[in-house]
């Protein structure tokens, strides 16, 4: 018969969460010293100094001058810094591989891009090639963090896709023609570093809550149109994954009956009305031509919007509307208080953001804040850095208590 079950933190477990909390009272209010950093966490002044000088060694906090002198000696001042360690990202996108080292700050120190070449995106073995490319960019950016002299710490990986966290598999992701690929494993294996698996509009969403247009929002929804459709959830400040990893899955939403009249192996039935091949068939019945080298995209449909193409302007409200059922449904159910457009989206938040307000306003409950990606293209990567780096910086990212 086994023994009761404790349910209390170890000393290790409460040491990292107190490690956070002085992390997060740095990083949010800037050089403090260590008799401050007690009072905003209640952590007593023996606690403070032994974890400040162990977040030293670390080299995540720094000494920043000290306090002005009130008649007694003055008090160093405490600076978190994280420009000392390095991860490598990678995101694998449909037409292209984009690698960056990035700082425990969150600033992109180098940068690798890879497009696709148009013959792959319909290779027979284009599955392979990405997986080959994506293994590539990630050696890449280990060797140019040695040369730096700040080996990557560890690897964060963003696929427009779905995948199983447990093991960093990514079970279906119809852009690449990836089915049950353990890309975590792997890495793991070429690089012997902690790795991380996610799908590109869940690191979008951890990008934007932690140092984009979410930051103090608990709740909230990042949307990004691209080839398919996708969504990032954030809930009472955690992301929401669902229990087999696929929430905010919505290109698989229903649209209308007609959707029961069909089965959809590959891309969703709404993403495959509002992504890029959607976009292109429907283009196509406009008489909206298409590039000669690569499939129609949003960004396109945008950019001949602003032209004033008559035919794009009818093809961006049909594609606004769907957008709007799906993200009226998403608020009817999360009730967020952001909803955030990124991707291509978030590059036409003028053409986006005031259509689909005005779709909304008398249709649901409560209409959620709307705002572009404030980190752009970034987002991703910004995201899948702040989950790798979780990995190794050998504290739990929690909020101080205020």
């Amino acid at each position: 018969m086994s023994g009761p079950i404790s349910s209390t933190a170890n000393a290790g477990t409460v040491s990292r969460v107190n490690q956070t909390a002085i992390l997060d009272v740095l990083r949010q209010n800037g050089p403090l010293s260590r008799q401050e950093i007690g009072a905003r966490t209640g952590l007593s002044a023996a606690t403070v100094n032994r974890l400040a000088g162990q977040l030293l060694r670390k080299g995540l906090v720094v000494a920043d001058g000290h306090q002005p002198s009130t008649g007694g000696r003055p008090s160093i001042l405490l600076r978190y810094s994280g420009r000392a360690h390095l991860v490598s990202v990678v995101h694998v996108g449909a037409t292209r591989t984009e690698g960056a080292l990035v700082d425990f700050d969150g600033a992109i120190v180098h940068r690798v891009r890879r497009p696709v070449v148009p013959d792959v995106l319909h290779a027979a073995d284009r599955a392979t090639i990405r997986l080959e490319e994506a293994l590539s960019v990630v050696t890449e950016l280990g060797a140019a963090a040695a040369e730096r002299g700040q080996p990557s710490q560890a690897v964060g990986v963003a696929v427009a896709g779905v995948v199983d966290g447990a093991d960093g598999r990514v079970t279906w992701a119809p852009a690449l023609d990836w089915r049950e690929v353990p890309v975590g494993s792997l890495l793991h294996d070429r690089t012997r570093l902690p790795v991380v698996v996610e799908n590109d509009a869940n690191v979008l969403a951890v990008g934007e809550h932690h140092r984009g247009a979410g930051q103090g929002v608990q709740d909230l929804v990042a949307v990004v149109l691209g080839t398919g459709i996708g969504v990032g959830i954030i809930t009472g400040g955690r992301l929401h994954r669902g229990s087999r990893a696929a929430a905010g899955e919505i290109g698989y939403m229903l649209i209308d009956r007609s959707s029961l009249a069909r089965l959809f192996p590959g891309f969703g039935d709404l993403e495959s009305r509002v992504g890029s091949v959607g976009l292109a068939r429907r283009a196509r019945e406009r008489g909206i031509a298409e590039p000669a080298d690569r499939p129609l995209t949003a960004a396109d449909v945008f950019d001949l919007v602003r032209s004033g193409s008559v035919e794009a302007r009818a093809l961006l409200e049909e594609t606004l509307d769907y957008v709007a059922l799906a993200v009226a449904n998403l608020c009817t159910v999360l009730d967020p208080e952001l909803v955030i457009a990124g991707g291509e989206m978030g590059e036409a938040a003028d053409l986006i953001t005031p259509g689909l307000r005005d779709r909304l306003v008398g249709r649901i409950p409560h209409v959620p804040r709307l705002a572009a990606s404030a980190l752009g293209d970034d987002a991703v990567i910004v995201g899948a850095a702040e989950l790798a780096a979780r990995l190794v910086s050998d504290f739990a990212y929690v909020q101080a208590t205020r």
